[in-house]
């Protein structure tokens, strides 16, 4: 077996460790409101700072990445995020819950994509797609395991041990899968999977990319058009994502039927970056990445709408599977515009971006609440950006 689909394994682990975590939030939210009386756009709040700063520190761990490798990158990382998530189960005050949520662990969650997807697309020329689709499912993965292992505990021992065992847990797994990382397949005398084997369905149009580092790239028109593009996609996502309990709550159903739609919003989510990435592969980024913003504002619009269990949760699991889609795609599409050679720095400062731009759809999903007593518009106007990213992603040519 190629060592590359190790990399592949260990980035799993640990994508499916930080986001799992990250994403069981929604879990926390009614709790929070609940106990303390915040509003529900002061708890969103922390979630929105905290995809800024999670995005913000992207960029320094990709250039970590890029510089020292990723086995310390992302071993630190683990640490942070772990010891940010566990003290969470110490909140008296909002502030502590934005300096732990939307500070410390979201400085280790920098770890959990960037230096993973930029690893993983040095390690395979062709399968690029799939590779980076497997890699990306490690989030979905997480979420569908620890949504109902968060549940079990905030059931059986409280919010604030949940916090705790979960950063226990979840830091010690992003760490030990840290271990098996190695920046370049010349590091181990091996060559990329797939090195001289036919080329594979482009993402974009164009000649091959020339080499440039990343303040070569950043000059260019095309890399923020990118980022605004993924940004929307992050914008749309985060508003469903953070407010799924709470907006099951308001329709009567109780905590375990929550959690339930959580697990399937990340079964969604496997699903789409698998078949997404297999896609990719075939047909190039570009078309699958609309495909997929096509999927997720059909059926996030139908959330919104739907009233009975079973339409619910189909509707969430279609939104998980086409957000969760154009995951793997960001990374495909941003290789075949601009290369390998600086893609950790790449990446890092694309999650920056997209993080500044995504971490407006929490805070607008609270605010339309507290305005209107629903969450219904949010959704609607969520399934209206996906619809925007898609119409931008069509300007992404060489």
């Amino acid at each position: 077996m190629h060592y590359g689909w190790v990399i592949v394994a260990a980035g799993v682990v640990a994508g499916a460790s930080g986001y799992g975590t990250y994403y069981a939030f929604t879990l926390f939210y009614t709790e929070l409101v609940a106990e303390f009386g915040w509003s529900r756009t002061a708890v969103s709040g922390a979630m929105s700072l905290g995809m800024m700063a999670y995005g913000f520190f992207g960029l320094p761990m990709g250039w970590c990445v890029d510089r020292f490798g990723p086995r310390g990158t992302v071993f630190v990382g683990g640490i942070l995020f772990g010891t940010g998530t566990a003290l969470g189960a110490w909140v008296e005050e909002l502030w502590h819950l934005y300096a732990l949520y939307g500070g410390l662990a979201a400085i280790g969650m920098g770890a959990a994509w960037a230096p993973l997807v930029a690893t993983v697309s040095r390690w395979f020329e062709a399968r690029r797609g799939l590779a980076v689709g497997i890699t990306a499912v490690g989030g979905s993965v997480g979420v569908f395991i620890i949504a109902p292992l968060a549940e079990a505990l905030i059931d059986a021992r409280g919010w604030r041990e949940a916090y705790l065992w979960l950063g226990l847990i979840s830091g010690g797994l992003m760490a030990g899968s840290a271990l098996l990382l190695c920046r370049d397949p010349a590091d181990r005398g091996l060559r990329p999977y797939g090195a001289g084997a036919p080329p594979q369905a482009a993402a974009t149009a164009g000649p091959p990319p020339p080499p440039a580092g990343l303040g070569a790239i950043v000059r260019r028109r095309l890399f923020w058009h990118m980022s605004v593009a993924f940004g929307l996609w992050w914008f749309a996502g985060a508003i469903v994502y953070i407010q799924i309990a709470p907006f099951l709550v308001e329709k009567g159903f109780d905590s375990s039927f929550a959690a339930l739609a959580l697990m399937l919003f990340g079964a969604g989510n496997c699903a789409g970056r698998i078949a997404m990435g297999l896609l990719c592969d075939r047909i190039g980024g570009g078309r699958a990445y609309r495909l997929s913003m096509l999927i997720a504002a059909v059926a996030m619009s139908g959330f919104a709408l739907a009233a009975g269990p079973a339409g619910l949760l189909a509707a969430v699991f279609a939104v998980g599977f086409g957000f969760g889609g154009a995951l793997p795609l960001i990374t495909t599409i941003a290789v075949a515009l601009f290369g390998t050679a600086a893609i950790g720095a790449l990446m890092g400062a694309v999650l920056a971006l997209v993080g500044l731009i995504g971490a407006g759809g929490p805070l607008a999903g609270g605010m339309i609440y507290d305005a209107l007593q629903t969450y219904a518009p949010a959704f609607h106007l969520g399934a209206a950006v996906f619809l925007l990213s898609l119409a931008l992603s069509y300007g992404l040519r060489r």
